[in-house]
């Protein structure tokens, strides 16, 4: 078990960018009235059949081929945290389309570790490759926080009907 769970988002955020991601949305709700958290990661890489999805959940296999033994202990290591700390844990992959990992469970549970630098995790994901777009979505308590790595980069500008107007209006003056 890791000592944060950023780090459990950490390992399988740079799983997603290994898995060719364009974008990492990861979703953390902590609710104290219902006494959850819920901690969420999807990307929109390759995916995994149902067959890799099975092998990797019943023997903590790795898809990474460049591992000398394939075990891979990320996903066993939050599913054994959110079962241990009365929650539950699931994984949806698509092949082609990309993979959601969610986890819950009991935001007071004696052994349930500390969310952690998620500031960190979340540098440290942005780091990996800017041109991946990694968005966090944080709710405590109704309280809303949302980042985006590609939020202010510099973009075509969109047209709407008012940079519409101005464009016909100058076109008209040339």
């Amino acid at each position: 078990m890791y000592d944060q769970l950023s780090l459990n988002i950490l390992d399988i955020g740079m799983n997603s960018i290994a898995a060719g991601a364009t974008l990492v949305r990861i979703t953390i709700i902590e609710n104290t009235e219902r006494d959850w958290l819920i901690i969420r990661v999807r990307d929109n890489g390759r995916g995994m059949d149902l067959k890799t999805l099975r092998r990797i959940l019943a023997t903590n296999a790795s898809t990474k081929v460049h591992r000398r033994k394939p075990i891979g202990l990320g996903l066993a290591l939050l599913r054994q945290t959110a079962e241990m700390c009365g929650g539950a844990f699931h994984v949806r992959s698509i092949p082609g389309a990309g993979t959601g990992v969610t986890a819950s469970m009991r935001l007071s549970h004696v052994d349930r570790p500390p969310l952690g630098d998620l500031n960190a995790t979340i540098v440290a994901l942005c780091a990996v490759n800017q041109d991946v777009n990694i968005e966090l979505r944080y709710q405590s308590n109704g309280q809303q926080f949302h980042f985006s790595s590609q939020e202010g980069k510099h973009h075509e500008p969109r047209r709407t009907q008012e940079t519409q107007g101005q464009g016909a209006a100058t076109s008209r003056a040339a």
